[in-house]
């Protein structure tokens, strides 16, 4: 299993405007638990979650990810509307310099 497979299932289903997989699986080698699955950070924009609640998303995108949830130790997902996602990156404003009258 590969980010690459990973990022064709969740384009597939769900039309991400922009889609960031990460995968953590070295950084957690020797994991006990782990069974030989990977550890993927997502983030994901699409129309799709408009309206919805983080678990709502977050159910679209595990199903989305069901054919290798085999595969898969764990899953971090951060999914966005588009709305949501452009408000978050706006560069920060400058509060306007405060003038001083000197007399």
């Amino acid at each position: 299993m590969n980010k690459e497979i990973l990022g064709n299932l969740l384009r597939d289903a769900l039309n991400p405007e922009f889609l960031e997989i990460n995968d953590r699986t070295k950084s957690h080698s020797g994991h006990a638990l782990s069974g030989g699955g990977g550890h993927y950070e997502v983030r994901i924009v699409s129309s799709r979650f408009v309206g919805l609640p983080p678990l709502a998303r977050h159910r679209l995108v595990n199903a989305a990810t069901d054919p290798v949830r085999q595969e898969i130790h764990a899953l971090s997902i951060k999914a966005y509307s588009p709305e949501e996602f452009a408000a978050q990156n706006q560069p920060k404003t400058q509060r306007p310099a405060i003038a001083l009258n000197v007399l």
